[in-house]
């Protein structure tokens, strides 16, 4: 069975921990209506389950569903923006063509995010000073 983007979005979220709806609508991009829709087809092919009125869960079938070979891609960044700011540790959203990535940066990753960043721009022919 092959998901549709939607689907995989609103899954990779409830992935992290039982989301409301507002939630999945804000962090899947899509406005509640898109969500509600999306959530519903979820728990009629037992991927999520709703487990008190608009708060999800994935199911162990949802969980594998989205267990493929290769990560889908975002497609060419387009914007990066942090959605979490608390003292030791950030989230960072990359938003691609086709859909975002969010990561996780503390104090010892924040150095290798930098160092990467700079070693891909000098391997492009880029400035990096």
């Amino acid at each position: 069975m092959g998901l549709t983007e939607p689907q995989r979005r609103a899954l990779q979220i409830l992935a992290h921990g039982r989301s409301n709806l507002t939630h999945v609508a804000q962090q899947g991009e899509f406005g509640d209506g898109g969500a509600r829709q999306v959530l519903a087809d979820l728990c009629a092919e037992g991927l999520a389950l709703e487990v008190a009125r608009n708060l999800y869960a994935i199911t162990r079938e949802g969980r594998e569903a989205l267990d493929d070979p290769y990560p889908a891609e975002a497609g060419f960044l387009q914007e990066i923006s942090v959605i979490h700011d608390a003292p030791s540790v950030k989230t960072v959203r990359f938003h691609g063509e086709r859909r975002a990535v969010e990561i996780q940066v503390d104090s010892e990753s924040a150095p290798v995010l930098a160092e990467t960043a700079t070693d891909l721009q000098a391997s492009m022919g880029g400035d990096t000073d």
